[in-house]
């Protein structure tokens, strides 16, 4: 398989697992975090396997969003927990 057709089967992945989040009603923290984490590693992957000159906007945007969203799902147990405890 091409690294076109990976990138593409990403993204579609991304797009479903997106879909797939927002219509679930009660996921648990864990589990949210462990999706963003996975989503963080799968955008470090393609980021250093990317040879493409054209994806490489790509893979970093990609990156910097899957970061974005890991920090923003850790944040948001921390303030739950902090107004629980």
């Amino acid at each position: 398989m091409g690294l076109a057709a990976k990138l593409w089967s990403l993204v579609c992945d991304h797009i479903f697992l997106h879909d797939e989040i927002t219509s679930r009603v009660d996921i648990s923290d864990e589990a949210m975090l462990e999706e963003a984490y996975q989503e963080l590693m799968q955008a470090q992957n393609l980021f250093s396997r990317v040879e493409d000159t054209e994806m490489i906007d790509y893979a970093v945007l990609n990156l910097i969003a899957a970061e974005k969203r890991y920090d923003y799902v850790l944040k948001q147990i921390k303030n739950r927990e902090s107004i629980k405890g």
